[in-house]
């Protein structure tokens, strides 16, 4: 399966590894490993995460990474697009 990231779901990943890493690189890269790898098993289909309305309408589904949460869509078979990879102590994005 096809994995992509939106430009929000870059951005907001970036910014958030940035910020740890400048406190704690190591933290920052065992966060990165843990997205990944969370993405990796939601492309393989090993659990799925639950639904839930975006604040847009959009319907996506979920899936956290203390302390960020994964939104991500899915078309078909083929692809699983990564929507936003949000810090769960903002606002939430679902309404």
């Amino acid at each position: 399966m096809k994995i992509e990231f939106t430009e929000e779901a870059s951005a907001d990943l970036d910014a958030c590894i940035g910020y740890i890493r400048l406190r704690n690189p190591r933290a920052a890269l065992e966060l990165l490993d843990q997205v990944f790898h969370v993405i990796d098993a939601l492309a393989d289909r090993e659990f799925e995460g639950p639904e839930s309305v975006l604040t847009t309408g959009e319907r996506v589904r979920s899936w956290p990474v203390p302390p960020l949460r994964i939104y991500y869509e899915r078309e078909g078979d083929d692809l699983l697009r990564v929507l936003r990879v949000y810090h769960q102590a903002r606002r939430p994005l679902t309404g």
